[in-house]
């Protein structure tokens, strides 16, 4: 007759979803925030038009998207204190 193995439970060492969420947000923030950092220094010493334009246009895409994943951190933060 085969016995019956216990498995032993591990503690859970898995992120919650809201967890896995923060801290997507705030590598997210942190890569588009350098992006938008370099784009604007290189908008500012750039010497031709060309050149200007494209770095200027990268920081406004960049600033986007850094409010964005800004807006999107404080908003989890916030239900994540309204669960406990």
């Amino acid at each position: 007759m085969a016995k019956n193995k216990v498995k032993k439970s591990k503690p859970s060492t898995k992120l919650s979803n809201i967890e896995r969420r923060i801290s997507f947000a705030w590598k997210n923030l942190a890569l588009f925030l350098i992006l938008f950092i370099i784009s604007g220094i290189f908008y500012s010493v750039s010497t031709s038009e060309l050149f200007i334009n494209f770095f200027g246009l990268l920081s406004i895409i960049f600033g986007f998207l850094v409010l964005a994943f800004l807006i999107s951190l404080i908003l989890l933060l916030i239900i994540k204190s309204g669960k406990k």
